[in-house]
């Protein structure tokens, strides 16, 4: 029976196989759910008791990096956590409204540009862009150097544009299609994940 419909065997392997790899393709790493927990723990990075279990495992799961993270790092992306004490000071102390929201885009390799937005309940939004380009040294990881051009905060049908400050650099040391881990010339450590 078998050899009169060799296509259609054939077929139907294609179609198991198919299926067995997109299960193995889509497993999660355990790091990364325990990454998960730790964030959920750590209230994003406002809880500051876990900082160090969160950053011990960041460095475990970066020794699972293969080439160069800075080819997977275009696209939209949103901060789940942080050690930055003032993108923390906006979700807990800013006055006038509640962030909901913080996020960037980043193209380094065609418009090498950044932006970075925070957005508040209400529809405010505070705004910075700049450039970024990546760099090649002694770093562990896959540096990127940026310096912010333009600032802007719109409110209550108003924008207004504010004089642009920073610039240093970050390095990824961890990115694959939902995660992106980085550190940064403050000693700064921040977790994301990819929107589109």
């Amino acid at each position: 029976m078998y050899y009169r419909f060799p296509l259609l065997l054939v077929f139907f392997d294609a179609i198991c196989a198919h299926a067995f790899f997109q299960k193995v393709a889509i497993k999660k790493d355990p790091l990364l759910s325990d990454l998960d927990t730790l964030i959920l723990d750590s209230r994003s990075g406002l809880d500051r008791t876990r900082n160090d279990e969160v950053k011990a495992l960041m460095i475990k799961i970066s020794e699972s990096r293969r080439g160069d993270q800075r080819e997977s790092l275009k696209g939209q992306w949103e901060l789940i956590y942080t050690t930055e004490k003032e993108i923390n000071f906006f979700k807990t102390s800013w006055p006038f409204a509640k962030a909901t929201s913080i996020t960037q885009n980043l193209d380094l390799y065609e418009s090498g540009t950044v932006e970075n937005f925070i957005d508040f309940e209400g529809g405010g939004q505070f705004a910075v862009s700049g450039k970024v380009v990546s760099v090649d040294g002694d770093s562990e990881y896959d540096r990127i150097s940026f310096e912010f051009t333009s600032a802007v905060a719109s409110g209550w049908g108003k924008k207004l544009a504010l004089p642009p400050t920073g610039a240093g650099w970050f390095d990824t040391m961890y990115c694959d299609q939902e995660y992106r881990l980085s550190t940064d010339v403050r000693g700064d450590w921040s977790i994301f994940r990819r929107i589109s």
